[in-house]
């Protein structure tokens, strides 16, 4: 009688320890992220490619405003993409599951850009929100140049709902950011530069998304700077290892250095300005 009475209790505990290993499993289970690449549209996402594989990137941001000219003007330069561009090209490698390098170049300013993106940690069913840490440095080579070298940190941090929409904070400093003019020379607008970008995607349907970024204008401007904010939004289509976005935006930077201080090269920004861009991230490559 006792034996069975141990073996009742036995298969009781049984169940409890069983559903609660269960319940502990689902709090722990990572949340399956939104296919939206290491780049959001300029800002960075808090994802990195998997261990073992490569990531080529290229970027261009359209010169010519489509708020400029007619509409006959506009259709003889095609909607700017006869006009020049600002163009960034550059890889990445994922070194670990949490750790990866970027080495990027940018016709502005003829900028190469190094980073180190570090996944903290990633959101789980009982953990709230993902964070990453990202730093670096810009190194300006065109002629006449004062400031050329930069260093920045940033961390991205983002909370998903289901496997419909995801939002993004991205508390960000700067050193020797943005571009003044003294005399013949392009210096520093900023000694030190803080922004928080925010950014915001949607599921249109399975690898079809919708991006929108934000840009607060610096606080730290001149007051005869009157910048507005810069935004971006724009349509990310993911097909295996490859990402396509095509965006509308009032900002043509692309590196840290430039966007934080709501300025480009000098010039404040306008909300009203719209360019046309694109990017293009391909993966390859075997995963460890």
């Amino acid at each position: 009688m006792t034996s069975g009475r141990f073996a009742v209790g036995g298969w009781r505990l049984a169940v409890v320890l069983a559903f609660a290993v269960s319940a502990l499993a689902q709090v722990d289970a990572p949340v399956r992220p939104l296919p939206l690449g290491d780049t959001l549209l300029s800002l960075p996402s808090p994802h990195i490619i998997p261990a073992g594989q490569w990531e080529l990137k290229f970027s261009h941001r359209f010169n010519q405003s489509l708020a400029e000219g007619s509409f006959v003007d506009q259709l003889h330069s095609l909607f700017g993409l006869d006009s020049n561009a600002d163009v960034v090209f550059g890889v990445a490698y994922a070194k670990s599951a949490n750790l990866q390098f970027s080495l990027v170049r940018s016709n502005t300013n003829d900028t190469l850009e190094g980073a180190a993106k570090y996944v903290v940690f990633r959101q789980l069913e009982g953990r709230p929100f993902s964070a990453t840490l990202r730093g670096g440095a810009d190194v300006r080579t065109e002629r006449d140049l004062g400031d050329r070298t930069s260093f920045f940190a940033q961390a991205i941090l983002s909370r998903q709902f289901g496997r419909k929409a995801e939002v993004f904070l991205l508390p960000t400093f700067a050193t020797h950011a943005g571009r003044a003019l003294d005399g013949d020379r392009s210096v520093a607008l900023f000694e030190h530069a803080f922004n928080v970008p925010v950014a915001f995607a949607w599921t249109i349907r399975p690898g079809l998304l919708a991006v929108a970024e934000i840009v607060p204008p610096n606080g730290d401007l001149p007051d005869d700077a009157d910048a507005d904010f810069g935004w971006s939004i724009g349509i990310k289509r993911n097909i295996g290892g490859h990402w396509f976005e095509i965006l509308l935006t009032n900002s043509q930077s692309t590196l840290v250095d430039q966007y934080v201080t709501s300025t480009f090269q000098g010039s404040p920004l306008e909300a009203d300005q719209v360019h046309l861009g694109f990017n293009i991230e391909r993966r390859f490559g075997r995963r460890r």
